[in-house]
């Protein structure tokens, strides 16, 4: 059975194959391999969702009662970049006459993709007496705030004391502990979504030199030479991400960090 179903998976992946090169724009396309195709694809549809979580983020430090300007600036610069980047893509699939699909992206999908970045970058919990500790943070807490929660079936509701709703849930303040869960109040917004952005921009550029090689692969010098390009500009925000993450990691949480959080924030106006 087990060998019956990889049989299966294969034969699906190469009809996949040939139903994109046969949607190719046959009069251009010269040397692109419909696996090179597919994986671009993947990397538009990866940018798209980046894309997603830096609107979310935009559209909380708008809030009057957040109210942090600068970073807003930030994360808005960073959305349009995904933008440009994802078009800068496409433009260059449709001139190697290749094809492109959209699927739907929703922002729980982006939430899942930072938490995945924040683990596989080992971003850290904040302790309470510095902004870092060696606990590890899976969990982008802007989704809390701003996602949608699922409709699931109506379930008879236990009484457990010290229960709340928050967002759709009910948990008692034991599970939200043991969740990680954070409450806006205590959240350092600024920090956090400046975690979330880099780790974000990690895994895209990490998509870059998956995608370097697989043109590598494909004997595709075209490609390779345009995903170099697309990573030497990501190192530069990469650094520059980084940078702002230093300097609010240099305030402990119980101390000065609103106050530092609030000078960067001015700063970034400019």
């Amino acid at each position: 059975m087990k060998a019956i179903g990889i049989l299966f998976f294969v034969l699906m992946f190469v009809s996949s194959s040939h139903q994109i090169e046969e949607d190719f724009v046959t009069m251009v396309s010269q040397n692109f391999n419909p696996k090179m195709n597919s994986k671009l694809e993947q990397h538009i549809l990866h940018l798209h969702k980046q894309e997603l979580a830096l609107k979310a983020y935009e559209s909380y430090y708008g809030r009057s009662d957040v109210d942090l300007p600068g970073l807003k600036k930030v994360m808005k610069e960073l959305k349009e970049r995904a933008h440009e980047n994802a078009l800068e893509i496409t433009t260059f699939i449709n001139a190697r006459g290749g094809i492109i699909r959209y699927p739907a992206v929703q922002l729980s999908a982006a939430c899942d993709d930072i938490g995945r970045s924040l683990t596989a970058y080992h971003v850290t919990q904040p302790s309470t007496t510095t902004s870092v500790s060696l606990a590890p943070r899976t969990t982008p807490y802007i989704c809390q705030f701003l996602t949608k929660p699922e409709k699931s079936e109506p379930t008879k509701k236990k009484k457990v004391s010290g229960i709340k709703k928050f967002l759709g849930f009910l948990d008692s303040n034991e599970d939200q502990e043991k969740r990680g869960v954070i409450q806006r109040q205590d959240w350092q917004s600024g920090l956090y979504g400046l975690e979330d952005a880099l780790a974000f921009e990690k895994s895209i550029n990490d998509g870059l030199l998956a995608l370097t090689k697989a043109a590598v692969q494909f004997t595709d010098p075209l490609t390779r030479e345009h995903m170099e390009v697309m990573l030497e500009k990501q190192a530069d925000v990469i650094k520059r991400l980084g940078d702002l993450i230093t300097r609010l990691r240099q305030y402990k949480q119980d101390e000065d960090y609103t106050l530092g959080e609030y000078l960067l924030d001015q700063e970034l106006q400019s």
